[in-house]
């Protein structure tokens, strides 16, 4: 006697076989599958907090200068300021006679005296690269902002001073994101509380008093850090934030625009971690500060990522629409890496 196939036993069964699917094949749910290599002066390819330049032509023999700090396993001892260099957007070296770090504060001492936050911008006026990074100092309890220039990326000239504050629990200059601009340095940063200062300067030194800009979510959160470049479209940021203090590990990236600098649009979400710890991608746990270049028409954002045993790192993912960004599990390594990518560029100029 042949026994009688219910439509629920057919339905259990199509769930048991996408199971098995799903773990035999498991969905794509990543951003960049794979971290670039940017191997910092400690050894370790757990570079974070980046900030990337883009040239027309090559400027020191190199089309792409990168500034960015060592992070390995969160320890702020090694976060200091770091260059680094490519031709092909994907592949990354610090400049032959560097040496890195650019910084390295004295009397170093674990979550209270340390460097961070490092920023990179070209002065076209003077034709020199000038790399900015924060200081912290809670034994103070003050907050600095340093500067290193050169004309070549190799030779830098002694650190100097440019932002101080006085009081850091109060007033605060994190994650500045600064911009050179008809002959005026302009600089958004994070004070207390997740508010977003701006403020502007003639040489990078003498800063005006800062004003509140206008930056809101869909949700209510907290700005961390933040990015900004000047396109023809208008000034347009990338943002992380958080919505407590014991989330700030587990952010997502948005993205706003603004004509003047101080009002800006709703930010929008482009980026969120690889599924929230369900995967075993290596920015599983949240984004961090990124990065971002606009060029022939495609957004290239590189982004910092930790996964759930705080691993650091810099991925890459591209789109010509800042809302689709593209996921791909390019293996940056690869001897083949750079011919998988510029196909993938090509595919999204179509």
């Amino acid at each position: 006697m042949k026994k009688k196939i219910t439509k629920t036993k057919v339905v259990i069964f199509l769930m048991i076989i996408l199971l098995v699917l799903c773990i035999v094949i498991p969905p794509k749910n990543y951003n960049s599958k794979f971290k670039l290599s940017v191997v910092g002066p400690y050894g370790d390819n757990q570079s974070y907090h980046p900030k990337v330049l883009n040239f027309k032509e090559k400027w020191n023999g190199y089309k792409y200068w990168m500034s960015y700090t060592p992070y390995p396993q969160g320890d702020d001892m090694k976060e200091n300021p770091c260059v680094a260099v490519s031709n092909d957007l994907i592949h990354w070296k610090t400049p032959d006679g560097l040496v890195n770090p650019l910084d390295d504060p004295e009397g170093k001492e674990k979550g209270k005296i340390y460097n961070s936050d490092a920023h990179l911008v070209y002065n076209n006026d003077t034709d020199t690269l000038e790399l900015f990074w924060r200081y912290t100092n809670d034994v103070l309890g003050i907050g600095n902002i340093y500067r290193r220039t050169s004309k070549n990326g190799i030779d830098w000239t002694t650190k100097e001073l440019v932002y101080h504050c006085p009081k850091r629990d109060k007033a605060d200059v994190i994650s500045p994101a600064i911009i050179y601009e008809n002959q005026r340095y302009k600089m958004w940063y994070v004070e207390s509380k997740g508010i977003v200062k701006y403020t502007e300067s003639n040489d990078g030194i003498n800063w005006e008093d800062s004003k509140d800009i206008n930056l809101q979510y869909e949700t209510k959160l907290l700005t961390w850090h933040l990015d900004v470049i000047r396109t023809q479209k208008g000034y347009e940021m990338i943002v992380v934030a958080f919505t407590n203090w014991d989330k700030r590990n587990d952010m997502s990236l948005y993205y706003t625009i603004s004509k003047d600098g101080i009002n800006w649009d709703k930010s929008k979400t482009i980026l969120k971690p690889s599924t929230k710890g369900k995967t075993l991608v290596w920015d599983n746990k949240g984004i961090y500060r990124s990065s971002f270049i606009y060029e022939d028409g495609i957004y290239y954002v590189y982004y910092g990522g930790t996964d759930l045993k705080y691993n650091h790192g810099i991925g890459l993912v591209i789109g010509k629409d800042i809302f689709n960004l593209k996921q791909n599990d390019i293996y940056w390594d690869n001897k083949d890496s750079l011919v998988e990518f510029n196909k993938m560029v090509e595919n999204e100029k179509k």
